[in-house]
């Protein structure tokens, strides 16, 4: 949606614009009610306009009100000449003191059906929004308001593609908006809210589930039990809990609203906790006491497959994980599941599908090698189970170590007697050479006493 600021070029003064734009809206209602209004209002602009004055934005802010509580006629037009009217009133409004005051009512505007233009209305709408939102300045707040009206436009249309051209912009840019527009937590929570809706229309599920959870982060300590952080808790956690991909509940859990349905929603809260860290045989037991229907007015009531599927996910992998031979026996994990051995493999195979395990299926023998498993959860007994294999590491070092250092003095050892051994040779050749002179030189002594 937004692209390098601009502005828009259109001739003629203020008043003379204002006029038109009166006579305009007064041929659609076919009345001429506006214009009539507007013309006393519209002489000291005129004035001020001849003698080539400053103008009084204060003035124009007069005409505005009434030109703009009229432009609700406006998505009754014909459909070629809602583009170029609503341009114009655009251009009238940046000439206000505040724009401020006028742009989220025209927002408002676009944000509801254009009548006359079923099919391309939100296509209109969408390209008049990014206009008005491209000529505001980056850290002007009323583009918090455009970009609630495009979200608006992009749910209630279900155009898959236009949020798909959105979304890129709202994971690059929506922080530094946010930050730049210094909007409050209701503020916030509301734009969130919106994008989530939106993503949900365009079936952008881990996207909508995300922004949930930041509109929930946006609920301060003090509000935590109030009705309307009540629903918004219980709507995170019950998305969280339906949604096939989420298996993470380390923010849920860290939420003050969320922590607060242990009194409101005691039985919902439960049900997390089981999810967070318990298996398939607490939950089957939870289920038979509180069915699904019963928690927070049946908020999970259609759920009861998506969440059996769940926790049998997290039940191998806590199996994974707190296995200390890394090897899980098919027969193991059928009972852990409540399924047939022939099941195991698929179960297997969906849980590395969901990034919790990594390892090797041996059919051969009928096991789960398994090379990597997520902690649930991370406290006291994770800790103890890590430090018992970094024990078990360290001894296997220690061994690896000891054989290297044998190793070592062994090879020390053998490379001192081959370098003694080989000095030892060395001197007894050169021994047996002195000898071998010695009996040369002695020789012709003897021959010469023989001769004389």
């Amino acid at each position: 949606m937004p692209a390098p600021t601009n502005t828009l070029l259109i001739e003629g003064s203020f008043s003379e614009l204002a006029e038109e734009f009166a006579q305009y809206i007064d041929a659609l209602r076919k009345e001429e009610s506006l214009q009539s209004e507007i013309a006393p209002l519209l002489q000291p602009i005129r004035q001020q306009e001849q003698s080539e004055g400053e103008p009084d934005l204060k003035q124009h802010d007069e005409v505005l009100k009434k030109l703009v509580g009229a432009a609700t006629a406006l998505n009754g037009a014909p459909e070629k000449e809602i583009t170029p009217s609503y341009n114009l009133l655009i251009h009238l409004v940046l000439q206000s003191s505040n724009p401020d005051l006028f742009l989220p009512r025209i927002c408002t505007y676009l944000a509801k059906p254009i009548t006359t233009s079923p099919q391309f209305g939100p296509t209109l709408a969408l390209s008049i929004l990014t206009t008005i939102f491209n000529t505001l300045s980056a850290n002007d707040s009323s583009r918090y308001h455009v970009l609630l009206a495009t979200v608006a436009v992009i749910r209630q249309s279900g155009s898959g593609y236009a949020f798909e051209a959105l979304k890129p912009q709202l994971a690059n840019q929506l922080p530094t908006w946010l930050s730049a527009w210094e909007l409050d937590d209701e503020e916030v929570q509301k734009l969130h809210l919106a994008i989530a809706d939106a993503a949900v229309s365009a079936g952008d599920d881990a996207l909508a589930q995300s922004h949930v959870l930041q509109a929930l982060q946006t609920i301060p300590p003090a509000d935590a039990s109030k009705p309307a952080a009540r629903e918004l808790a219980v709507r995170a956690l019950a998305s969280a809990l339906r949604r096939p991909h989420v298996f993470d509940f380390t923010t849920l859990t860290a939420s003050d609203a969320v922590q607060a349905l242990r009194t409101s929603d005691s039985t919902l809260f439960e049900l997390l906790e089981i999810f967070t860290s318990d298996t398939l045989e607490a939950y089957e037991e939870f289920i038979a006491a509180t069915p699904l229907s019963t928690i927070s007015n049946g908020v999970l009531a259609e759920s009861a497959d998506a969440l059996k599927t769940k926790i049998r996910l997290l039940t191998l992998t806590s199996l994974a994980s707190s296995t200390p031979s890394r090897s899980l026996a098919y027969s193991t994990i059928a009972s852990a599941l409540r399924v047939e051995p022939s099941e195991v493999e698929m179960w297997v195979i969906d849980t590395i599908r969901a990034g919790l395990v990594e390892g090797k299926l041996s059919q051969l023998r009928s096991e789960f090698l398994v090379h990597r498993a997520t902690y649930r959860v991370f406290g006291e007994k994770q800790w103890a189970e890590v430090q018992g294999r970094l024990m078990v590491w360290r001894r296997s070092l220690e061994n690896v170590l000891s054989v290297i250092r044998s190793e070592r003095e062994r090879f020390v050892r053998e490379g001192i007697q081959a370098a003694a051994d080989q000095e030892a040779a060395k001197n007894g050749e050169k021994g047996r050479g002195i000898d071998r002179r010695r009996n040369q030189q002695s020789q012709p002594r003897e021959v010469e006493a023989a001769a004389e």
